[in-house]
């Protein structure tokens, strides 16, 4: 078990423990194993494009195990059955060992990132029209779809609830097992409003059905209100939509996103296969990257390292191969690796005192607001 132990751009003379000269996307396995999202989503529509973009081109199989929520998705990699997950914000609360992660089965887990995509499209809710939703704060008494076991979506919801000084108990909580049967629940009528992504196939139904589909603004000019939503999501940024289903360049959607799919492994996940991975989807973007909504994210210059999770070293060879890694970008990644050892060396503590359940969540809480997230590096 791996417990205890988050645009700018590479820095030369770095020590690693092998020699990256001879890694390139050629010295892929033959098949090399991702857990993602489900059918429907958009990191799986995502995956798959790039799986028949490596079998085409190097002969390398991608299998791709889907998961309902963010656990079923992360525990193939903890336990070493999958090598690496195309994953949401659930990378960042696992890496902080919390919600979901909180227990002593998890704890801050030691995440890496590979890449990740920063696409044109929004992260947030959309109304259906007919239920007249108009604004966040147009929520409150309303049908809203909350996820089982998925506390990235789920906080999202919550995030953007708080923008309009909302919570869970103003709206009408519906649970469903999964991403995708949230949206089949917003193209049957059963809930108002949803997360998702705004390029997902659910969405463009929704838009082409009776009932039509609204994308909630959230506008960036409310300073308070970014500061109680960003107060509950510090991962979520604002972010101008330009794809997506009601969206486009003239009809952009003001709201909130954060990188997704990011593509993450274990620390210790051999760092030869991590840089062929990566070299793998450098290679390989031109053609993958129209081949499913919001692909285009993976792009060299969409890449940020100004993030909250740090960039593998393998991942890092790559990178500086391909000439955007500056000595900023190496600085930050660093100071959020000495981040982690702190929250694990915290999270021992608390394991050596033998916390658990709602006492072990109060001194965790407490334990991490004495670890602050460094200053992003220009």
């Amino acid at each position: 078990m791996k417990n205890i132990f988050i645009p700018g751009i590479y820095a030369l003379g770095l020590t690693f423990a092998y020699s990256a000269t001879a890694q390139t996307a050629a010295d892929l396995p033959d098949v090399v194993t991702w857990s993602a999202y489900g059918q429907g989503s958009t990191g799986n529509a995502q995956a798959v494009a790039m799986g028949a973009a490596l079998k085409n081109e190097f002969g390398t199989t991608l299998r791709i195990l889907p998961g309902k929520n963010d656990v079923s998705r992360m525990i193939p990699l903890r336990d070493e059955r999958v090598m690496f997950s195309a994953a949401g914000i659930a990378s960042y609360f696992a890496q902080e060992g919390i919600e979901e992660f909180g227990s002593k089965e998890w704890g801050p887990q030691k995440l890496r990132v590979l890449l990740a995509s920063n696409p044109d499209h929004n992260q947030g809710i959309a109304a259906t029209k007919e239920s007249g939703i108009a604004s966040v704060a147009d929520l409150k008494d309303k049908r809203v779809a909350a996820i089982v076991g998925s506390a990235a979506i789920n906080n999202g919801i919550e995030a953007i609830l708080a923008f309009a000084d909302l919570g869970w108990d103003d709206v009408e909580r519906v649970d469903f097992p999964g991403y995708s049967a949230s949206w089949d629940g917003m193209n049957s009528g059963l809930v108002d409003a949803a997360w998702g992504a705004t390029t997902i196939s659910g969405a463009y139904q929704l838009e082409n059905s009776n009932r039509g589909i609204n994308w909630i603004p959230v506008p960036h000019d409310d300073i308070e209100g970014w500061r109680r939503l960003q107060a509950v999501g510090p991962h979520i940024i604002p972010h101008m939509a330009t794809e997506g289903a009601g969206i486009s360049v003239d009809a952009p959607h003001e709201g909130t996103n954060y990188p997704y799919p990011v593509l993450i492994a274990y620390a210790d996940q051999d760092p030869a296969l991590v840089q062929s991975m990566t070299q793998a989807l450098i290679d390989t973007y031109p053609i993958y990257k129209d081949a499913a909504p919001g692909a285009d994210g993976w792009a060299l210059d969409k890449q940020s390292f100004n993030w909250i999770i740090p960039f593998h070293d393998g991942a890092v060879f790559a990178l500086k191969d391909a000439g955007i890694w500056t000595d900023a970008a190496e600085s930050y990644n660093t100071a959020l690796i000495d981040r982690q050892d702190a929250l694990g060396a915290a999270w021992q503590g608390l394991m050596d005192q033998g916390l658990e359940g709602a006492e072990l969540q109060q001194a965790w809480s407490e334990a991490r607001s004495e670890i602050p997230m460094p200053g992003a590096q220009d």
